[in-house]
């Protein structure tokens, strides 16, 4: 699913703009979750860098799209930025904020649609990068690449990283979900390991790079062996 914000506050250009989405996941097949501010001060107050494509409004009523998108980027320098604009000569200051490109309006939805192809091709080719979890002090940005392993105590998620550990309230399950399968599997009902840190399996235990031991469930145990074989078949050790 590819998360996209709409930072609107004329309803009819939301509206256009939301609808000519809604057509292109009809046509393409890609699923979209759109959630839609008309105030940037609100969107600044709530974002938690959980985004993967945001469309800005320039001329917004509060402060305007250009300046939002400077307190944008403190937080999150990554996600895709659009600008949309009634004045094309208007979309040149997008690149102070790193806009990934920008739309006039009315949308002309084969401009739109090619943007979009391009902006959900680059999203596939990083989204393995981070994933973006909430915790107590707000939300935090966690490389996949640092992390050797997650155990679950109740709802009490730890993520076990190289230089250190992050702490959230959540569900094993739910976290699984964020991740690539490819790299992490589950081996036990209250842990998951990511397969580039696994140094051996004996038994019923992994063994990291780091010394730690995991047990692996003998329910788990057919799909660990299958996921560790066709990880290092494929040369990433």
């Amino acid at each position: 699913m590819v998360n996209i914000i709409i930072i609107e506050d004329s309803e009819e250009d939301y509206k256009y703009l939301a609808n000519a989405i809604h057509r292109y996941s009809e046509q393409s097949g890609e699923v979209f979750s759109i959630k839609r501010y008309i105030s940037a001060l609100i969107f600044l107050n709530e974002y938690k860098a959980d985004a993967d494509i945001i469309f800005m409004d320039i001329e917004l009523t509060d402060i305007n799209g250009v300046l939002a998108s400077e307190k944008l980027r403190t937080r999150d320098s990554s996600v895709a930025l659009v600008f949309v604009t009634n004045f094309a000569h208007l979309a040149i200051k997008g690149y102070s904020v790193s806009a990934a490109d920008f739309i006039v309006k009315p949308v002309n939805y084969y401009k739109l649609s090619a943007l979009l192809t391009k902006l959900i091709k680059n999203i596939k080719v990083n989204c393995d990068d981070y994933i973006t979890i909430s915790t107590a002090g707000g939300f935090e940005r966690i490389s996949l690449i640092r992390i050797l392993f997650i155990d679950a105590e109740a709802h009490r998620i730890t993520f076990h990283l190289s230089d250190k550990e992050v702490t959230y309230s959540g569900t094993l399950t739910a976290c699984e979900k964020l991740l690539p399968q490819q790299s992490f599997v589950r081996c036990y009902q209250s842990y998951i390991v990511n397969i580039k840190y696994v140094e051996s399996c004996s038994g019923e235990e992994l063994t990291l790079t780091d010394g730690s031991k995991i047990p692996i469930s003998r329910l788990r145990k057919k799909e660990v062996m299958q996921k560790l074989s066709s990880y290092f078949t494929r040369g990433k050790v």
